[in-house]
């Protein structure tokens, strides 16, 4: 990478690591505003209840000496309740926007976001907060949570400190590991693809490539917003929506 310019990089085989944090300047070619990044450290038990069955028998009993008896009784056994049907799909699964994520849109509050991932996906694997560029005195602080290759990010405004509120950024997802079975994409938007296959699909789409200093990054935006990024002009490695930029 040339001097000056960094770019958001990712260690996906393990935790992320920071090699960089980032401004808000405008990314003109692609329609984006700045990635958060920012460095720093920081499921529920389905029960199943099996139905209890009560079974009575009746025995025969002799009143008299005759060689009668009574007939018994046999009383049907039935479960004493019954399952209650599963969650709906939309219930229990994350799906990412390109405006947000499920109802929530970028700008909303994070505490209000991060209920819903708790709720949805569980607890973070990882987090990450601090100065979104220590390169830019009016940098924002920001703070991103990690649930395997996915991030969210969320920043607050220029000149932000760890007490400042903070909203929902972007969220990027890695395509060399599988996404979490509590998340998917929003219809229509493909994990395993090409450049040429979005182009495809999306027609109106436009592929454009990065400069940063030395080397160069590729970004294909939908009409939607929604992006894919990769190091070459065919294959995409990420997949996201929201700010996405350089720290300068």
């Amino acid at each position: 990478m040339g001097v000056g310019i960094r770019f958001l990089t990712f260690s996906w085989a393990g935790a992320y690591r920071c090699a960089m944090a980032f401004s808000l300047r405008a990314l003109g070619a692609i329609g984006a505003l700045a990635l958060l990044t920012a460095c720093g450290t920081t499921r529920p038990v389905a029960g199943t209840t099996a139905p209890s069955v009560a079974a009575t028998s009746a025995t025969p009993s002799v009143e008299s000496a005759s060689p009668s008896a009574s007939v018994p009784s046999s009383a049907s056994a039935s479960p004493s309740g019954s399952p209650s049907a599963p969650p709906s799909p939309a219930a229990t699964t994350l799906v990412l926007q390109p405006k947000g994520v499920d109802t929530l849109g970028f700008g909303t509050a994070e505490a209000k976001v991060t209920a819903v991932l708790s709720a949805k996906v569980g607890k973070a694997d990882d987090s990450y907060s601090g100065q979104v560029c220590e390169l830019d005195d009016a940098t924002p602080y920001g703070r991103q949570l990690l649930y395997g290759g996915a991030a969210f990010l969320f920043q607050s405004k220029a000149r932000g400190t760890k007490t400042s509120p903070r909203t929902f950024t972007s969220w990027v997802v890695n395509l060399d590991q599988p996404l979490s079975a509590t998340m998917r994409l929003a219809d229509g938007y493909p994990l395993d693809t090409t450049f040429a296959k979005l182009k495809t699909a999306f027609p109106k789409g436009k592929l454009a490539r990065i400069a940063l200093g030395e080397s160069s990054v590729w970004v294909f935006t939908t009409p939607s917003g929604l992006w894919y990024r990769g190091d070459d002009a065919k294959t995409p490695t990420d997949v996201g929506a929201g700010a996405m930029g350089t720290c300068e």
